[in-house]
């Protein structure tokens, strides 16, 4: 801060000045006020609004100085208001509480975002864990040339599976980007996920069965066939192996939404980890038991149901049943095409 950009600065305080004392000079020209008084107290004016000015800029440099030198010293700028002691002048005080404002903003996205690359470099680390798994299957049976073309189909089936998975959770932040609210006939919807995961459903002798679920929603098929895979394959991995594993769809329909209801007969899911089967990489009991699990796809699915405008909801019983739920809103605008 230099004198001249100061009194530029302060243009109307130097004009308010010079002001008051052209018209005290006028007013004791008119009482015929003797000069010699006049003068001083034109010089009294002056002086004292030197001072004003001189102790003014003092501190508004010295303040100044000190925050560009602190700035410059810094490899973290957000850091400012962390090194800089609080000015004793009203309009450095909002200068500081714009810039902590500013800084704690700042601070908070880079918290974020530190945030999502962890969470997002622990879940890449599963997802190539769990990925591994058919890749060396696949391996071992080209190794032993097994020609077993239904065991080879399951094995690619969960490849593409987690492949489609990563791709949805990178784009999921996105999403309002990318989906598109039409009619979606929920029974077609149903049979193309099947029809993607038929191989896995052949392969581990899964029962299919549906009740009524020619019914037509508002959402993003592209969107729902991702979360429908997701909660079917979840319904796959954790089947229970002394019974007949078997899948179910169901769809109710109530005078405000639609309820679509997918119920397995798996091992289920124990009590104390229910409320958290949505929360981002839990793999609760079952993913420690040796099903190998990221922990992401109910995850990504409440997220998109989020964003979709859906709730969806999960229930069970722990040896029993799993059933998960998702809700559509009832939309009169949209008519199926």
């Amino acid at each position: 801060m230099t004198v001249r950009s100061y009194l530029k600065d302060r243009i109307s305080f130097v004009a308010a000045t010079v002001f008051i004392m052209v018209v005290l000079r006028l007013l004791g020209f008119a009482c015929k006020t003797r000069m010699d008084f006049i003068w001083v107290m034109e010089g009294i004016i002056f002086v004292t609004a030197l001072c004003v000015c001189l102790a003014d800029y003092r501190k508004r440099r010295h303040f100044y100085r000190e925050l560009l030198g602190i700035l410059e010293g810094l490899d973290q700028k957000y850091l400012i208001t962390e090194m800089t002691v609080q000015p004793d002048f009203e309009e450095g005080k909002i200068w500081m509480d714009v810039l902590y404002d500013t800084g704690k903003s700042m601070r908070d996205k880079l918290n974020e975002t530190e945030d999502s690359l962890r969470d997002f470099k622990e879940y890449l680390e599963l997802w190539i864990h769990e990925i591994k798994i058919p890749i060396a299957a696949l391996n071992l049976m080209n190794y032993n040339g097994s020609q077993d073309l239904k065991k080879q189909k399951a094995q690619l089936a969960r490849i593409n599976s987690f492949v489609e998975q990563i791709l949805f959770y990178a784009r999921a932040d996105a999403a309002e980007k990318d989906y598109l609210l039409t009619a979606c006939d929920l029974d077609v919807t149903i049979n193309k996920v099947l029809q993607q995961q038929k191989d896995l459903l052949i392969g581990n002798k899964i029962r299919i069965e549906k009740n009524d679920t020619a019914h037509s929603v508002v959402t993003d098929s592209k969107w729902l066939t991702f979360m429908l895979g997701q909660i079917v394959n979840n319904s796959i991995k954790y089947r229970d192996a002394a019974k007949q594993p078997c899948i179910s769809f169901a769809v109710e329909e109530m005078a405000d939404k639609t309820v679509l209801k997918i119920r397995d007969n798996g091992i289920g899911i124990p009590e104390q980890d229910i409320d958290r089967v949505f929360d981002k990489t839990f793999t609760g009991e079952n993913g420690r038991k040796g099903n190998a699990s990221t922990g992401m796809g109910l995850y990504i699915c409440k997220q998109l149901c989020n964003k979709l405008g859906h709730a969806i909801t999960i229930a069970s019983v722990y040896g029993e049943y799993t059933e998960v739920e998702i809700a559509f809103g009832k939309e009169t605008f949209l008519t199926k095409e």
